[in-house]
């Protein structure tokens, strides 16, 4: 008898210390957050370890499934465009960038001094001066684009049609192997728009200055190293 009662208790036991570690491990957990975490959107509390525990036999609770129903519900929601139509990004426009006639009519002439310095090392910009490493750059602004006669240009400058104009100069500052390409430039250019505007407006007085500076069209990066060999 007594061992017969021992093997009933035994399973209950069991059944019992497995129920209580499934309510220890399966907390109820009214979480506020779906699995799909999207911005601006607030999920229902639900809680999922009891819909989890209980399914299925727990769905013939009336209150189960009307629970199930608003979490699916909602979860379907997330696919719908509503909720995600009002997470339209607002992403702060760039200033435009002021016209170069601007940047030349506000130009550092000192400024572009000190920044053509590096330059010398290939150019010299007095009016009679010996070519380099690159051609001198005494009245370069305005001049056709590769006609210094004492100066060997590669082929790509060679061949370039027009004239040193503010807008050319200027595109060619900023990315020499773009605006011409298969040039000898050994620089990558010069990324602040202001800078090259000063480097600009001293080319100009260096034998240029009595070509105008362009009217501005209305009134409202980094420099890199140097190294130009032609202009």
């Amino acid at each position: 008898m007594i061992k017969f009662s021992f093997a009933i208790m035994i399973p209950v036991i069991i059944i019992l210390a497995l129920h209580w570690v499934a309510d220890f491990v399966y907390r109820d957990d009214y979480s506020a957050k779906l699995a799909i975490d999207v911005p601006g959107f607030e999920a229902p509390l639900v809680n999922r370890a009891a819909l989890q525990r209980r399914w299925p036999e727990g769905l013939d609770d009336l209150g189960a499934r009307a629970q199930l129903r608003a979490h699916m519900r909602d979860v379907e929601n997330l696919k719908a465009p509503k909720p995600l139509a009002s997470l339209a990004l607002t992403a702060s426009a760039p200033e435009p960038e002021p016209d170069l006639a601007t940047l030349l009519a506000a130009a550092d002439l000192a400024s572009g001094e000190r920044r053509v310095r590096i330059c010398a090392a290939c150019h010299t910009f007095n009016e009679g001066g010996k070519d380099g490493v690159g051609p001198n750059l005494w009245g370069a602004l305005g001049r056709d684009i590769g006609s210094r006669a004492s100066y060997n240009y590669s082929n790509a400058l060679a061949a370039e049609p027009g004239s040193w104009t503010f807008e050319k100069i200027d595109a060619y500052l900023r990315n020499p192997g773009k605006t011409i390409p298969g040039n000898k430039m050994a620089f990558q250019g010069v990324r602040r728009s202001d800078d090259r505007a000063d480097i600009i407006a001293y080319l100009r007085m260096q034998g240029a200055a009595q070509i105008p500076l362009p009217k501005p069209a209305a009134a409202g990066g980094d420099e890199t190293q140097h190294g130009a060999q032609e202009l």
